[in-house]
């Protein structure tokens, strides 16, 4: 007769076999991430170590290098570690004036999500940008579709998408050919929200030619020639978003909005959310972002309004878009050891890992996948967990889940 301890050790060993197994079963490419980041990480040492010609030369390898390991290390489940890479770009800081400080203190607060659905109902085109290594955008831009969704708002248009994809998401889940963007858990967990809610998705990133004005003119074969009064959400990254300079030919300096609205007549409504939000290195933090913290620390995104009822827009110039998404200061939760927008913005629910999955030594990246999902679905969450720490929390929209993990 088995001992009640062999019972255990045999479940125990069968839980670990299948772990293994799946890990087995995954496509390489969606194992490999702490092989990318352990990779990114050699190439910032060898690039510290260079001699350069001079200084224009290293700052443009150092911000290439920087780039790179910030957004491998988003994919890797390191947000803060992702914004460190970044912050340590040289990029300064928009000079303040007493004016813009002054408007703040006389602003009052709104929602950013009740103030952009207000927005967007007065026309057909919603355009939100992203800083690329900065998960939490995907999860702000997750919960304003939703919203968008009540409202009549159908097409889904995505920069992360695939250029050579006429049809992304065809197959109902996020893999490695929808684009590479999409990787990062964040952003599949944004577009399977929308794919439960059936939006219409397109991609418009051009093969070739002027890039601006071709993303404009895909948007309109694709959308507005067959659908002239179609409601579209477009989420693109950075300038992209941008209305001025106004576009007056295709291959002229403005973005991508002001061009679309050249092509279509439509006034679309833009946000940017890549300028206001906290960074690890305070030394990097706008003066502008600190000033609006200290005058209405808020727990949700907002935005601000002035006296006369405009839409401020803090260290960017007025004319660039219509509106401007302010975040708290959001740190690590002690009781997730994840940052706290995992909880409070995205939804999402901690779950401890197997301890099964935990190293005896050195670190290692635990994977979630759905379990629903095929073997090259992207994960709902990763993360690095290091040998001798209290092991962080998985964190994890609805659904069941299968666990893998990377050494």
């Amino acid at each position: 007769m088995f001992s009640q301890y062999s019972i255990t050790l045999f479940i125990g060993l069968v839980f670990l076999f299948q772990a293994l197994s799946f890990a087995d079963t995954i496509e390489t490419a969606n194992l490999s991430r702490l092989k990318s980041l352990k990779e990114q990480e050699l190439k910032l040492q060898e690039a510290e170590a260079k001699t350069y010609r001079d200084e224009k030369v290293k700052r443009v390898v150092m911000t290439s290098v920087h780039r790179t390991l910030g957004q491998t290390r988003a994919t890797a489940g390191d947000v803060d570690g992702a914004i460190a890479a970044f912050n340590r770009m040289p990029v300064e800081d928009v000079a303040a004036t007493l004016s813009e400080f002054d408007s703040i203190n006389k602003a009052s607060v709104e929602d950013a999500i009740a103030a952009i659905v207000r927005e967007a109902k007065k026309t057909q085109i919603v355009i939100l940008n992203e800083a690329h290594h900065v998960p939490m955008h995907r999860a702000f831009a997750m919960k304003l579709a939703r919203e968008l969704k009540k409202i009549g708002y159908n097409y889904l248009a995505c920069e992360a998408f695939n250029m050579y994809d006429d049809f992304p998401l065809q197959k109902q889940y996020v893999s490695e050919k929808t684009g590479p963007l999409t990787k990062e858990s964040t952003y599949a967990n944004f577009l399977r929200d929308t794919m439960r809610e059936q939006w219409q998705f397109v991609s418009y990133e051009p093969v070739d030619g002027p890039r601006e004005s071709g993303m404009a003119k895909n948007l309109v074969q694709k959308i507005f020639r067959q659908d002239p009064k179609a409601k579209v959400f477009i989420y693109v990254g950075y300038s992209h978003a941008y209305e001025f300079p106004v576009s007056e030919t295709d291959d002229d300096k403005s973005k991508m909005a002001a061009q679309l609205k050249r092509l279509t007549g439509i006034n679309p409504l833009t946000i940017d959310q890549t300028a206001m939000y906290n960074h690890v290195d305070s030394t990097r933090q706008s003066k502008l972002y600190k000033a609006a913290l200290g005058r209405m620390a808020q727990e949700k995104p907002y935005v601000l309004k002035s006296a006369t009822q405009h839409y401020l827009k803090l260290g960017i110039d007025n004319k660039l878009v219509d509106m401007q998404v302010i975040y708290p200061a959001y740190s690590t939760s002690p009781a997730t050891g994840r940052a706290g927008w995992l909880a409070t913005l995205a939804g999402f629910t901690p779950k401890d890992i197997p301890k099964e999955l935990l190293p005896a030594t050195g670190r290692r990246l635990i994977y979630a996948f759905h379990k629903q999902e095929p073997a090259d679905g992207m994960p709902a969450d990763v993360v690095m967990v290091q040998a001798g720490k209290t092991p962080p929390k998985l964190m994890l929209p609805p659904g069941e889940f299968r666990f893998a993990f990377e050494d």
